[in-house]
């Protein structure tokens, strides 16, 4: 059965159907302000997009390519509110060939804006840091009107990264100056963590947070913008040691966040809910926190491999784009080196050609062993996998002489590491999860979650450290 909001979305696009074929850019343009944001606004992220699909095709049946591309732009926002990365890059890279034509700096500014959130989400601090200059040196030539809520969003995005590399006086001064362009509730609740968190100071943490309130009532705000407010009052309460009304927002913030399906926020604020459950001293909570946590942070590794392809190609288009503009003089430089250094290239592919034969031998030879190697590797894995799998009294025996130095940096670590819990790791370095491990092992999930808790705190694994990772990093 579809829920209302769904059917409300497809009622819309139906009767679009029918209208937006003959519509003029003024009333599309209604259409986006009126409908595509509002549900972005109620946190309703895919019926957003999918309406944005649809404008996409009736503003290219009216030619209309700047409107075009300022809804790839859009469509590219909301795929990265909902962590679907490549998808976001896709439609960034699409706004970004089709604005080269049309060469508006306005629309230029925002596309590096979204470029470097979706490189820093990935992990690419520099390109992220590189495409939030550009759009900010861009932005800063745009006319007042045009740039205020620009400059807000992009100074507010790389602030994060200063927050990351733990540059707090850069982290400040970003968050002054997206407050500065455009005060609104996101900005509000940042500045309030600034205080709460790097400076101790709780009145002026508060201030920032009944703003944020104010100006959420105030305005037609996104109601992710409040899920941040309440998450960074969960962190105000906690300093507070008020852990009640810390757990109570963190909640509220939590249940948006799923509703939003934005899972990089789920995993931040679960984080903060284990740590406020534990200085409370509730174990349970504390522990089931930590391990959707841990979870989650995983899942988003995953994710973040599978997109990665996408930027490394979006740097080689970039660079294409570059060529093509200086490529006249790229080719006479190319012809001046080939006529200069023609004779030394074929003193030195003489050269070359003679020594080939023999390296070629080695390579082959060296290729075959390899193989050979690799080829034991594999059937070692997958006997110990199997034994693991089988509950065999002899896959302890058999992992140690796989991976000797595994446990030998295991006991460096702690000696008095016993068999039982030797082997809990082992089965968790071989990439078996909670649930795979008490169904081989006959305990329950329960009971493997705790003890795999206990190791965490005696191998000294953080919090936010995938286990798994940790145990393959070790060797």
């Amino acid at each position: 059965m579809y829920s209302n909001k769904q059917i409300i979305v497809f009622i819309i696009l139906f009767f679009s159907g029918f209208a937006f074929g003959q519509n003029s850019k003024k009333e599309l343009d209604s259409i986006f302000a009126n409908d595509v944001k509002t549900l972005f606004a109620k946190g309703e992220l895919k019926e957003s997009l999918a309406l944005c699909k649809k404008l996409i095709k009736d503003y290219e049946k009216i030619n209309e390519e700047k409107s075009v591309i300022k809804l790839y732009i859009y469509a590219a926002n909301v795929n990265s509110n909902l962590f679907e990365i490549k998808e976001s890059l896709q439609y960034l890279d699409i706004a970004l060939k089709k604005n080269a034509d049309l060469n508006d700096l306005n629309l230029d500014a925002k596309i590096y804006a979204e470029l470097g959130r979706n490189y820093s989400i990935l992990g690419f601090t520099k390109k992220a840091l590189e495409n939030y200059n550009k759009s900010l040196n861009i932005a800063s030539s745009l006319p007042l009107r045009n740039k205020r809520s620009l400059l807000d969003y992009t100074y507010g995005l790389r602030s994060m990264i200063y927050e990351d590399k733990k540059n707090i006086p850069a982290l400040y001064r970003d968050l002054i100056l997206a407050h500065k362009s455009f005060p609104n509730t996101y900005n509000s609740s940042r500045l309030a963590k600034y205080f709460t968190v790097y400076q101790k100071n709780l009145d002026s943490a508060k201030y920032y947070l009944d703003l944020g309130k104010k100006l959420y009532k105030e305005g037609v705000t996104p109601i992710y913008q409040y899920s941040i407010l309440q998450r960074n009052s969960g962190r105000y309460y906690s300093e507070l040691k008020d852990y009640k009304k810390a757990i109570s927002a963190l909640e509220e913030s939590l249940a948006i966040s799923i509703k939003l399906n934005k899972p990089q926020d789920v995993k931040d604020t679960r984080k903060l809910l284990y740590e406020v459950y534990k200085a409370s001293r509730n174990t349970e909570k504390a522990i089931e926190n930590i391990e959707i946590y841990t979870k989650i942070s995983d899942s988003l590794i995953n994710k973040n491999a599978e997109a990665h392809e996408i930027p490394v190609n979006h740097v080689i288009v970039e660079k294409e784009r570059v060529n093509q503009q200086s490529k006249s003089k790229l080719y006479f430089i190319i012809f001046v080196i080939i006529l200069l250094f023609t004779a030394l290239l074929i003193a030195v592919l003489k050269k070359y050609n003679s020594k080939k034969k023999e390296s070629d031998y080695l390579i082959n030879t060296k290729s075959d062993e390899n193989l050979q190697l690799q080829q034991k590797v594999n059937d070692a894995f997958e006997e110990v996998v199997q034994l693991a799998k089988n509950n065999s009294p002899e896959f302890f025996t058999r992992f140690k002489e796989v991976y000797p130095d595994f446990i030998d940096k295991l006991l460096e670590i702690d000696s008095k590491l016993r068999v039982s819990e030797l082997t809990l790791l082992a089965y968790s370095y071989l990439g078996f999860n909670a649930k795979d491990i008490a169904l081989y092992t006959f305990k329950s999930v329960n009971t493997v979650r705790s003890r795999k808790y206990n190791l965490r705190k005696k191998l000294g694994i953080s919090p936010e450290e995938s286990m798994e990772l940790w145990l393959k990093n070790l060797v």
